[in-house]
């Protein structure tokens, strides 16, 4: 694997994967014992790992059916959501409360929805980024996102513990996200 993947996969994971953060930080706030502990961390597995799969069997259909050089538009999904991301933020852009704590009891089969749900965005940067790729280096890939996906689960698990960093995601993160979101779907486009 060239530096240069690697280091476009580190960054790609970091972009679609930003909004992750703060959903695994309230399922941490919400765990309650070390089984819904193991759910967050199985969950939050499988569920990259199904939006992995999915982009992976779509950007070989792009390629088998020769539509690949129309995966630029689907840029305009991370741009769209990010500026509706931020067209939704302003309003509320000076609510500094974090925001609540999950209702529900943490399960593996709600964490695993959660991170589809909140992973759909993902769908349209991972997508073109597949089709450049050859089986090897998607394996490669592959391997760095789950490093990566267990770096994100110790990170937020730490931030959990710290009530500053959760008020800095809870302040931040609305408008961080979105921003990124629209530089990643330029990037795609052009």
């Amino acid at each position: 694997m060239s530096l240069s993947l690697l280091l476009t996969s580190i960054g790609i994971f970091f972009v679609t994967d930003t909004d992750d953060l703060i959903v695994l930080l309230l399922l941490w706030l919400a765990a309650k014992n070390r089984r819904q502990s193991r759910a967050i961390i199985i969950g939050q597995h499988l569920g990259i790992i199904t939006l992995i799969i999915a982009s992976w069997l779509i950007s070989r259909g792009m390629l088998h059916f020769n539509v690949a050089h129309w995966t630029h538009w689907l840029g305009l999904v991370p741009f769209i959501l990010g500026v509706t991301g931020l067209i939704n933020w302003w309003p509320a852009r000076h609510n500094q409360t974090l925001p609540p704590q999950l209702a529900r009891v943490v399960s593996l089969p709600l964490v695993w929805s959660l991170t589809l749900g909140n992973g759909g965005d993902n769908l349209s940067i991972y997508i073109p980024f597949f089709t450049g790729l050859t089986a090897v280096d998607f394996s490669g890939v592959f391997l760095i996102f789950m490093a990566l996906v267990a770096l994100w689960l110790f990170v937020s698990h730490r931030l959990a513990r710290s009530t500053a960093a959760a008020a800095f995601f809870a302040r931040f993160g609305a408008w961080l996200s979105p921003l990124l979101f629209i530089i990643v779907g330029l990037v795609i486009l052009f």
